[in-house]
């Protein structure tokens, strides 16, 4: 069964540039079998990380009994993350520590070239305190990652599901 949750924000335009056709963004959070499943679409500011730290708190219902799933989070563009943003994902990420609810690794896939952006290495920081963390820029390889970690850990592969990477 999939559930996505779909929580948007809208706010005042951040610090960091974007595009004139995102005044506001977008996050939806779900599983996908073993896969807990993120696609945020910036901007990512204060607003937009605590609507996401909501949904992940819903969506951290349907973790597995075992505990042993995968993270893979899709950031599409305009990417930043404000002070406030950076804090909240940071709390949202301590929380799962505390819980004891650490996916087994975090696949972040983001469009090519976006690999090493101030907000991905900030990322990168947090969520290796606890866990691999992995950056793709394509949506086979990040779903390939997936499948290893799963496999790796014993559990069952998944197909691609589709749509992953597109706007």
């Amino acid at each position: 069964m999939v559930q996505h949750i779909d929580m948007s924000t809208a706010g005042p335009t951040p610090r960091y540039e974007q595009p004139d056709a995102h005044g506001f963004g977008r996050v939806t959070v779900g599983f996908l079998g073993r896969v807990m499943h993120y696609v945020a679409q910036g901007p990512l500011d204060a607003a937009l990380m605590a609507a996401a730290q909501r949904g992940t708190n819903i969506a951290a219902e349907r973790i597995p009994a075992d505990r042993r799933y995968v993270s893979l989070m899709e950031f599409r563009r305009p990417l930043g993350l404000d002070d406030e943003g950076l804090r909240l994902l940071e709390e949202t990420v301590g929380g799962f520590v505390a819980r004891r609810t650490v996916p087994l690794a975090t696949v972040l896939l983001v469009a090519p070239g976006d690999e090493e952006a101030p907000m991905v290495l900030d990322m990168a920081v947090i969520y290796r305190r606890s866990r691999p963390f992995l950056v793709h820029s394509d949506p086979a390889s990040a779903w390939a990652e997936v499948n290893r970690v799963l496999r790796e850990a014993s559990l069952p592969e998944q197909p691609q599901p589709p749509g992953l990477g597109t706007v």
